[in-house]
């Protein structure tokens, strides 16, 4: 683990909180900090209560590859192959496995994809440890990796910066609108209209 992954991990969070969660600020934060992790693909996918026959979805919102984007990462089937996952993010853990020891679709699907391990990590709006929003899903292609601390602590805190420039965001556009609800409430108050 290089002093590099903790260099770009600090730059990506203060890219974030600059820009926001826009897609040009998390991809280049998601490529600064998979670069000096060495992974493959850094992807951001959202929770979603969409489904299609059998399986709930989590669709991709960001990502980054040095490695093909197939269109398989299009979505991530998480709620209906992997609950035990979903329980551990949700509780905003990070959860890792060799691609090889993922039972059923999901093995057959992350196997087409190429990945040898992938590692998840939870995004959350909300307080600290509020609602969970998402996941960071990182794959390493070429290597059945082994996550070292130092490693998840870098993912942690680009997942923390992720929620923190999600948050904000959120929080600017509910006072844009409280402020366009206003703007209409005083323009009806001034024309005497409801």
């Amino acid at each position: 683990m290089s002093v590099e992954a903790f260099a770009k991990v600090t730059e990506a969070s203060k890219l974030l909180v600059e820009q926001g969660f826009s897609g040009p600020a998390v991809t280049s934060a998601l490529e600064m900090v998979g670069r000096a992790l060495g992974v493959d693909r850094m992807l951001v996918y959202a929770n979603s209560t969409e489904t299609m026959p059998g399986k709930r979805l989590a669709p991709l919102r960001h990502g980054w590859g040095s490695v093909a984007m197939p269109p398989l990462l299009s979505v991530f089937p998480l709620q209906d192959q992997m609950p035990r996952w979903v329980e551990v993010l949700s509780r905003g853990q990070p959860i890792w496995e060799l691609a090889r020891h993922i039972p059923g679709s999901l093995n057959v699907n992350l196997e087409a994809q190429g990945v040898q391990s992938v590692l998840l990590s939870p995004i959350n709006v909300g307080t600290v440890n509020g609602t969970w929003w998402g996941f960071l899903r990182i794959d390493d292609c070429k290597n059945e990796r082994r996550w070292v601390p130092a490693e998840l602590t870098v993912i942690k805190t680009l997942s923390r910066s992720l929620s923190n420039a999600l948050r904000q965001d959120m929080r600017r556009e509910a006072m844009a609108q409280t402020r366009q609800d206003l703007r209409t409430m005083m323009e009806r108050c001034a024309t005497g209209t409801r």
